[in-house]
């Protein structure tokens, strides 16, 4: 029986896979030693920088000054995202920070590994199984899990970092950020896990018919 030829595509996406999970994984390491060291040590000079969730308005105005505009014009900056740098770190918030950053690896980290597995059963020639659809659908849940725990996070940022900052020109909107987009993810990988789950019950059919 001729062994059928794997695409090139299929090649190409198996071992970018295969690389950046053992790259993700070292990664996931490396950050495992970092929040031991945030949650057991006292850190002295920590520089951490986190995202803010929502958008800043910050009150200054400008001008703007063109040569085809007979008066100058005056503008302000808003709408503005960033992050906030905590100057010497104080342990607690790099404590807090520390853990919500390992959990959310940590949820990325098995979709990596799911994910691995799902495109290692392609490549060996898995296409229409159940054991695919069923990897398919745990990713598709672990995003929902991954983004009402970003829900969370983003919540927990605004009322424990936000409104407890003071600036004198800066002004922080209320409008949280909750990233909706990673439902949208999970929704398309869960209708694929449907669409492989049809190719399934066709391939069974044809091999009864046979």
């Amino acid at each position: 029986m001729e062994k059928l030829k794997k695409p090139l595509s299929i090649k190409v996406i198996y071992w970018i896979t295969v690389v950046t999970f053992w790259i993700y994984v070292a990664g996931t390491i490396f950050v495992l030693f970092v929040v031991g060291a945030l949650l057991f040590f006292d850190l002295n000079d920590l520089q951490l920088h986190v995202g803010i969730p929502v958008s800043i308005n910050v009150i200054e105005k400008g001008t703007l000054d063109l040569n085809i505009l007979s008066n100058i014009t005056s503008v302000e900056l808003t709408g503005m995202t960033g992050k906030v740098h905590f100057i010497d770190t104080p342990p607690e918030v790099g404590r807090v920070y520390a853990l919500f950053i390992f959990s959310i690896m940590l949820l990325f980290l098995y979709i990596f590994l799911t994910f691995k597995r799902f495109i290692t059963n392609v490549y060996n020639g898995m296409h229409f199984d159940m054991k695919n659809i069923s990897l398919l659908k745990r990713i598709s849940y672990t995003l929902v899990v991954i983004w009402v725990f970003s829900v969370f996070y983003a919540y927990f940022q605004y009322y424990f970092l936000v409104i407890n900052m003071n600036f004198n020109t800066v002004e922080f909107t209320s409008d949280v950020q909750t990233s909706p987009e990673n439902l949208l993810v999970a929704l398309f990988i869960w209708v694929l896990s449907h669409i492989f789950m049809k190719g399934c019950e066709l391939q069974e059919e044809n091999q009864l018919t046979v």
